[in-house]
């Protein structure tokens, strides 16, 4: 009984850990969720083999510890919230699904790969963001333009001028109001390209509006 005592501390420990790294984040799923996702997934884990050791073979220690990870991906769906066209909570969705899987090892009596799961998990969350600011990366838009008049316009020209690649393109003419509409997605690797873009697009004659999103 000690040893499981221990073990749901040792998984508090680690999954707190993990847990005040979001709550400094001010992600949702912070420092309680993490460490009761870890804790849970370890008394589960706990608990499976205790059914074994209790009815033998008939009993399955993995089939209660799988059950955890579809359990967590319902959580981890919950956490994933969209603002218009940005999407948060992903990375909180993936540590609280780690953070179950170091609650299952820690359970197993596998301490020393909980607690390095959990460094590798930190040092991702903390020192590995601050790479992604200086690599590359490549960023998506919508671009909606409306002129008067029937004339299509060569649109994926004027787009490639600033190194910015038209993926699709539609022409919509609307024959009512008399004027054309042009829909673009388009992939550019910095805001200043897509700033130079809407400038540029500005002085498109017969301009009616442009909507990027």
């Amino acid at each position: 009984m000690v040893e499981e005592f221990a073990k749901l501390f040792v998984a508090a420990v680690y999954g707190g850990l993990v847990g005040i790294e979001r709550r400094i984040r001010g992600q949702y799923a912070g420092f309680r969720t993490q460490l009761i996702v870890c804790v849970g997934s370890c008394l589960f884990t706990i608990i499976s083999i205790k059914v074994f050791e209790i009815y033998g073979k008939p009993a399955d220690p993995g089939r209660i510890a799988a059950q955890i990870i579809t359990g967590i991906g319902f959580l981890g769906a919950g956490a994933i919230l969209k603002h218009g066209n940005y999407i948060r909570g992903l990375t909180t969705a993936a540590s609280l699904w780690m953070v179950s899987a170091i609650g299952m090892a820690v359970g197993f009596g596998e301490y020393g790969l909980g607690g390095f799961a959990t460094l590798l998990v930190i040092a991702n969350l903390i020192i590995l963001k601050h790479m992604e600011t200086i690599l590359p990366k490549e960023m998506y838009a919508f671009l909606t333009i409306r002129t008067s008049g029937i004339e299509e316009l060569d649109i994926k020209e004027r787009i490639g001028a600033f190194k910015i690649k038209a993926l699709e393109t539609k022409h919509k003419y609307n024959a009512k109001d008399n004027n054309c509409e042009i829909e673009v997605s388009v992939k550019y690797s910095s805001q200043a390209q897509l700033k130079q873009l809407y400038s540029s697009l500005k002085t498109l004659p017969n301009l009616i509006e442009i909507k990027i999103s």
